[in-house]
């Protein structure tokens, strides 16, 4: 009997274990998927303001996704090179973000949108350095 509830309670735990780095994993990617919507935003915006809120929203999304540790680093420790790589990855990608939404706030909308491409260039990268 004893025996049983031990192999019942373990299971369990093991079950709750496994859905949150299911959980935490899945949040990386909604955050990945708001970042890519809201720069299709960005790249459709016509106007200071809409440009404007698309990169806030952008950005939110990529310091939440800095937050957290992708799919196959959900246990890795705070010092795990492919950890550190992915975080310096958003770092690059969250300064590019703030650097395109100085050029909106300027009104300087077609440089942004050219700088804005650099986001694009980031991302690629990012993945490119994940994947190795």
């Amino acid at each position: 009997m004893k025996m049983k509830r031990f192999l019942s309670t373990g299971i369990l735990l093991l079950s709750l274990v496994l859905s949150a780095v299911t959980v935490q994993a899945n949040e990386v990617n909604m955050y990945m998927s708001a970042i890519t919507m809201s720069y299709a935003r960005f790249n459709a915006a016509q106007t200071v303001a809409d440009a404007s809120k698309a990169l806030a929203s952008m950005r939110t999304a990529a310091v939440a996704a800095r937050a957290q540790k992708p799919y196959g680093l959900t246990n890795a420790a705070a010092n795990n090179p492919k950890l550190r790589v992915y975080q310096s990855e958003m770092d690059k990608l969250i300064a590019e973000i703030d650097k395109t939404s100085k050029l909106v706030k300027a009104g300087k909308m077609a440089q942004a949108k050219t700088e804005g491409k650099k986001i694009l260039q980031l991302r690629d990268e990012g993945h490119a350095a994940m994947k190795h």
